[in-house]
């Protein structure tokens, strides 16, 4: 089966849209109030696959990179007697999509009853299905949940999992560009942290292995080109000289810019970006010291002398540092 392609609500969606391409399709007029790092873009929908719907909402990562998933809030159906209140759901999509390859059954917590106090939070049953890289779900709510276009008791969604390819469009501009910067990048000064540094990757829970990024280089580049704006894999020239503790404070030689590094990947800022230096206190967890720079976090133990040396080194160089403080719950 083909899902490269498909309806909704009789309008034409291809994977490899991207936002401002479903804007000119279904309306810019988004539903969705809350405030994400990815784009979320609710509409109407009559529904999907045979189900009814209420609503349609769209996510990926920005307006002007692909949809990554398409997730649909599903009416209740009224269900048999003795019946199970997935079944008319999963009847209707194993008639089109067949036997799923994977089901997962929760019962509500503490012998709560289907619809009572807050089962509605929970997820009782979930299904999926694989086509290729298009992963076909469902998720069957413990009891209804009251939404602003109207009741639902279901989610059915379909994503695209192949970051290599979403990332075709872009990547060899990311490459370039990435290579000019990393021709700029002229050493100032190295911190030696107690905590080694993570890599900059989104983990792929749905796949059989969820660190990809961490071990393909390919798609580490590729969720680069298309997560972040700023941020490249660090030259191996400099990673060889680096410890995974450490971070290396970078300038660039043409420009009013800088760069942040790690010996996996480095950040690229400049005065129009912002700094946040936070102090978090030990409550639940035993504390820390951050700082974050383009959505990007280096964390260190509890009242970190290297991280608040970087701070000073940053003032020093013009940077606003905004500072943060609260607990480790």
């Amino acid at each position: 089966m083909d899902w490269s392609s498909f309806e909704i609500d009789n309008k034409p969606f291809k994977w490899g849209q991207t936002f401002n391409d479903v804007f000119k399709i279904f309306g810019r007029e988004n539903l969705n109030k809350n405030t994400s790092s990815w784009k979320l873009h609710k509409i109407p929908s009559n529904g999907f696959l045979g189900l009814e719907a209420v609503s349609c909402e769209f996510y990926g990562p920005s307006y002007d990179r692909p949809i990554s998933s398409i997730s649909f809030g599903l009416k209740p159906i009224k269900k048999g007697w003795f019946q199970q209140h997935q079944v008319p759901y999963m009847k209707q999509l194993t008639s089109i999509l067949g036997e799923p390859h994977n089901v997962h059954k929760n019962p509500l917590p503490d012998g709560k009853k289907y619809n009572e106090v807050y089962s509605s939070g929970s997820v009782i049953y979930a299904a999926h299905w694989w086509f290729g890289d298009i992963r076909i779900g469902l998720s069957v709510y413990g009891g209804i949940r009251n939404e602003s276009l109207g009741k639902t008791a279901a989610l059915l969604y379909i994503g695209w999992y192949n970051e290599i390819a979403m990332a075709k469009p872009y990547i060899n501009e990311y490459y370039d560009r990435e290579a000019r910067i990393s021709k700029q990048l002229t050493p100032i000064e190295t911190f030696t942290l107690s905590y080694g540094q993570l890599k900059t990757l989104r983990r792929s829970y749905e796949l059989p292995s969820d660190l990809l990024a961490d071990k393909e280089d390919e798609i580490h580049a590729a969720q680069l080109a298309l997560y972040h704006a700023k941020v490249y894999r660090t030259p191996k020239d400099l990673a060889q000289q680096m410890q995974p503790n450490q971070l290396r404070l970078l300038s660039l030689d043409t420009t009013q810019q800088y760069a942040l590094a790690t010996m996996y990947d480095f950040t690229v800022f400049d005065y129009d970006s912002e700094f946040v230096f936070t102090n978090v206190l030990p409550a639940k967890g035993a504390g820390a010291t951050e700082i974050t720079v383009n959505n990007i976090t280096y964390r260190d133990i509890p009242n970190s002398v290297p991280l608040s040396e970087l701070k000073t080194k940053l003032k020093k160089l013009g940077f606003t540092i905004k500072t943060a403080e609260f607990y480790d719950a």
